[in-house]
């Protein structure tokens, strides 16, 4: 109980002392704001060094360096200033100038500096669905069958990173983890039975894509293409099997109906492994302090057919084709009346995610100063008015 007193006192002086160093330093910035403003310029970076050594805020540090920054540019210290408005960037990198009311030598000096990020890491998460679309209708036994796709909920999550050619447009590539399911219904098997039929896939995909985004405003929407490579890690499916029988008892025909259902079966070696899409999406980030918040819809085209058409009802490279283990590959059609369509797969992923911009402030190559000189010349022009 003692010792816990010691701990706590020691924490409460330690954070009244940080927090009167912190008062200290708010009052010493204002002293040398007083002595810029009477132009003293060569007491400032003296008067600023103790509490630039010690732990401040980002905004305290922005300030502190955007005054050191003017006063090396009047001081004709031009590597002090470029020295200053990098740590300025360190401190806020979303810090920009305004041609309106700053100087104009502390604007062209920010057009020699950026801190935007030339990556940005993301993850996200979220529901999905598949759409199966035909290219081949393909069944089992002869008979008038009414067959639908049923829509089933899978999920995903990804991990990626953004690299920025510029404030708007990106590159994106992500690594995916997709599990996505669908159901086919078949009503009319031997006339009266019915069959479901529920597959689920598990995928790792590759997607690559091009990124627009707009660079302003505290929502930020954004669109972009890509290509994905698929590769299928796992396919497993389950039947149910309906058995209707029309009985006649005391001349009231009825349905009697038994139920059986499978075991999960292993699909796949009837699927390719290899597959690829295109995918088209965009969605709404919402700015975060430095980070962003952002929600996501994408629709990816398969363009490959999942089938292999080599393996669809029996496993031919197994070898022995009278072995029980090769007669058990065809258990789909032979046991449950089920031989897949030739078909690619769509999905429709809604996701929500985080961003994490990497901001690296640095000297550019080449300056920005043409829009710093336009602006000279117009503030000249309002001056003058010629």
């Amino acid at each position: 109980m003692r010792l816990s007193r010691v701990v706590l006192t020691i924490f409460f002086a330690a954070a009244i002392s940080c927090l009167q160093a912190q008062d200290q330093c708010e009052l010493t910035l204002g002293q040398a704001a007083d002595e810029f403003n009477a132009g003293h310029f060569y007491d400032i970076p003296g008067l600023l060094k103790d509490c630039l050594n010690q732990r401040q805020k980002p905004e305290w540090r922005q300030r502190a360096y955007l005054l050191l920054a003017q006063t090396y540019l009047l001081l004709d210290d031009p590597e002090g200033a470029e020295r200053s408005y990098l740590e300025v960037l360190r401190a806020n990198p979303e810090y920009v100038t305004n041609d309106t009311q700053d100087p104009i030598d502390l604007v062209y000096l920010s057009s020699k500096f950026t801190a935007s990020p030339v990556f940005s890491l993301f993850g996200k998460i979220g529901p999905n669905v598949s759409i199966i679309r035909q290219i081949v209708d393909r069944k089992a036994f002869v008979g008038s069958i009414d067959e639908r796709y049923i829509l089933r909920p899978g999920f995903q999550i990804a991990f990626g990173a953004d690299w920025n050619y510029d404030d708007n447009l990106s590159v994106a590539l992500e690594g995916n983890f997709v599990f996505s399911a669908y159901k086919l219904e078949s009503k009319g098997v031997f006339d009266h039975d019915v069959v479901e039929f529920k597959d689920q896939q598990t995928w790792a995909r590759i997607p690559l894509s091009v990124k627009y985004t707009d660079d302003q405003g505290k929502y930020r929407p954004y669109g972009y293409v890509g290509i994905s490579a698929d590769i299928l890690l796992s396919d497993r499916a389950t039947f149910l099997y309906t058995d209707g029988t029309l009985n006649q008892t005391d001349g009231v025909v009825k349905m009697d109906q038994q139920v059986e259902e499978s075991p999960v079966l292993n699909l796949k070696s009837k699927r390719n492994t290899f597959n690829y899409s295109w995918f088209i999406g965009g969605g709404l980030k919402y700015k975060l302090g430095l980070q962003y918040a952002f929600i996501d819809l994408r629709y990816s085209f398969g363009m490959t057919n999942l089938v292999n058409t080599n393996n669809s009802i029996y496993e031919y490279g197994m070898g022995d084709r009278t072995s029980a283990d090769f007669q058990g590959t065809g258990e789909p059609t032979m046991t449950w009346g089920h031989i897949d369509d030739y078909f690619r797969m769509d999905n429709l992923f809604l996701s929500v995610g985080y961003v994490y911009p990497l901001y690296k402030p640095r000297k550019l190559k080449k300056a920005r100063s043409r829009s710093v000189l336009r602006s000279i010349k117009k503030q000249k022009h309002e001056v003058t008015g010629d």
